[in-house]
């Protein structure tokens, strides 16, 4: 009774007050939604996932054994994309990462690809602090609950802060250097993970992490972002 009850109060409360699109502020009749349906599919997305050989693994990962390496969006400056990963990150606008996520765990079924877990690219302790969370497990999280994987939040660990890489012009693998370890208090089985981020970009700090993770006997690594900046 009092679920049903709350269903009904619910219903009528989204239809006095809507959900706004974050784009053309359209109102939305949907639980969950940051876009309307129209926004939505206007997102420029780069279908790398249906490339064979994926054209970020030859051009950022050769050197590295990644199984696959696929982004969902194309960045573009001064449109939606950009301002969604500033709502999220910035403005800590957490439904934007749920909707990230939402559209990865989608991405990856269609695709009939299958992981064991998924690992995020975790923030140093003193920017987590600062922003307060890690937009990364927002999207990782939400992710691994749609598809009924793991979620490894806490398996790498950054021991060094570094500076904003998009702030910086110096060669940022050598910023990285040593930035990443491995939690080894957390062990992983044998089998397929996948290692996200949120934007990638020279494929630095992707890197870094790989290649503290290829150090793990029997562990197959793809990687995939919410964002690819050429």
């Amino acid at each position: 009774m009092f679920a049903n009850l709350f269903r009904l109060l619910q219903t009528v409360f989204d239809l006095v007050f809507p959900l706004r699109c974050l784009a053309c502020q359209s109102a939305i009749h949907a639980p969950k939604k940051v876009l309307c349906l129209y926004c939505e599919l206007n997102l420029p997305l780069t279908f790398f996932h249906l490339m064979q050989p994926s054209p970020l693994k030859q051009q950022l990962f050769a050197a590295f054994p990644i199984h696959q390496v696929f982004s969902l969006y194309v960045f573009e400056e001064s449109a939606l994309v950009e301002s969604l990963l500033y709502e999220m990150k910035y403005k800590g606008n957490r439904s934007v990462g749920l909707f990230f996520g939402q559209k990865l765990a989608s991405l990856i079924a269609e695709a009939q690809l299958h992981f064991d877990g998924i690992i995020g690219v975790p923030l140093h302790p003193k920017r987590k602090r600062k922003r307060g969370f890690n937009q990364v497990d927002l999207i990782g999280e939400c992710a691994a609950n749609s598809l009924n994987i793991p979620y490894y939040g806490n398996f790498l660990k950054r021991v060094k802060h570094t500076p904003k890489l998009s702030q910086v012009n110096k060669d940022r693998t050598a910023i990285l250097q040593d930035a990443f370890r491995i939690n080894s208090r957390i062990k992983l089985s044998k089998g397929h993970y996948l290692l996200i981020d949120d934007i990638l970009t020279t494929g630095a700090t992707l890197k870094a992490c790989s290649r503290e993770m290829n150090k793990i006997d029997g562990l197959c690594l793809s990687i995939a972002t919410i964002v690819y900046r050429n």
